[in-house]
């Protein structure tokens, strides 16, 4: 038992120096999947078949079918980029580049239990324009940040099923940055704030037989309310003062089929449903003069359809490739500058390596959003979106005790 708590404590030590370097890591996106590299390459699969450590986000459930006690690492960096065009003005978004950091551990206590630790990202958004650029007065800047601290336990009732349970700490940090008029005067506003929230996961797993496995897992929504400031410069003359952020994110639902015909190649298809509609405004509270403000989002409930492959052509060498559709959780008649995008395709490949003890994994994915046309925002007509797109690649390191 004090082993198990070491080795616990040492992964938790872990998770907070890789929280501490990814104090600015986020994707232009709002919910995240990029929870190892092999998921990343495998269309970021991993509901129903058990590859690695990174099934503690995925679905803990699997943890059972991890036969040795084992750990990951590794990093993913994502560059986003799109066009914003506002009656014939055209502004790029700014080059960015986002480092998100993952790290696992998996402790098998004895035949029918499993420990695992997790840390990692489920959401976030980045967007940052120039500061001169034509809608400065609705925003200029926005960074949503989210990092996960996931112990679960799971739990082998028979060869075939297999259940867990975890507890999600969430870190939440949120700046937005605009320059409005006020008082006639073009003013900058800076809106800051962090928060800590809890939720819950549940994840189920059923294998048929050698070739055949059926996963599910299910996250709660959590709510979350960030404790900040509003600072003022430039233009009108109003004092900083206090400022609350506050809004829900959602819960989902993931089923996944893993089918593997031979020893060396397996296949998995995952379906994601998330449910925005807890996601129903965004509240900003003050304590200044310019009060209260509410920012609806009209969210619409999506859904994410997952294929990933795996093949290993060597006993050490393995050639992944996937594909997803991800539905856009935007209404066309409520996008923000927040995040114009629409529907995205995300194409994915990569390679896995693996020793005696060790593992390496690298990945790539290329997401390209669908253009979106004729959008109102605030007090801007006719806005478009267009050429979004993100390079993902990535590096994760395991071992097996």
């Amino acid at each position: 038992m004090k082993r198990v708590f070491s080795a616990l404590g040492r992964c938790l030590i872990l998770c907070g120096l890789l929280l501490a370097l990814s104090a600015n890591a986020l994707a232009g996106g709002f919910a995240l999947y990029e929870y190892s590299n092999r998921s990343v390459a495998m269309g970021t699969t991993g509901i129903a078949q058990a590859g690695d450590a990174s099934v503690v986000a995925t679905n803990p459930a699997l943890m059972t079918r991890l036969e040795d006690n084992q750990t990951l690492v590794g990093m993913v960096a994502i560059q986003p980029a799109g066009e914003v065009v506002i009656g014939g003005n055209s502004t790029k978004t700014k080059d960015q580049t986002f480092l998100v950091p993952h790290a696992y551990y998996v402790h098998k206590y004895n035949d029918n239990v499993w420990l695992g630790v997790g840390e990692f990202t489920r959401f976030g958004l980045g967007m940052e324009y120039p500061d001169n650029w034509i809608g400065k007065d609705e925003l200029t800047n926005i960074l949503l940040e989210t990092f996960s601290l996931n112990p679960s336990i799971a739990f082998k009732f028979n060869e075939h099923f297999s259940a867990a349970v975890g507890i999600e700490l969430m870190k939440g940090n949120v700046l937005i940055e605009k320059t409005p008029t006020i008082a006639t005067l073009p003013t900058k506003v800076k809106i800051e704030g962090e928060t800590v929230t809890a939720t819950g996961n549940l994840g189920l797993h059923y294998q048929f037989n050698d070739q055949w496995g059926v996963g599910f897992t299910y996250r709660a929504p959590a709510k979350v309310c960030t404790d900040g400031k509003i600072k003022f410069s430039g233009g009108a003359p109003l004092a900083d003062a206090k400022a609350y952020v506050a809004t829900t994110l959602p819960s989902s639902y993931s089923l996944g089929v893993a089918y593997q015909p031979t020893d060396d190649w397996n296949i998995e298809f995952d379906v994601v449903h998330t449910r925005w509609e807890h996601t129903k405004n965004l509240k900003i509270d003050t304590d200044s003069a310019v009060g209260d403000s509410v920012v609806d989002m009209y969210y619409k409930n999506t859904w994410r359809l997952q294929l990933g492959t795996e093949y290993w052509v060597k006993d050490w060498a393995a050639v992944r490739l996937g594909y997803i559709w991800d539905q856009s959780p935007i209404r066309h008649g409520s996008a923000s500058f927040m995040l114009p995008s629409n529907d995205r395709h995300l194409f994915s490949g990569g390679l896995g390596f693996k020793g005696e003890n060790w593992t390496c994994d690298l990945a790539y994915s290329y997401i390209v959003s669908k253009d979106r046309h004729g959008m109102k925002i605030g007090s801007h007509d006719n806005v478009d979106f267009k050429d979004g797109d993100t390079h993902i690649a990535g590096l994760s390191v395991g071992y097996v005790f």
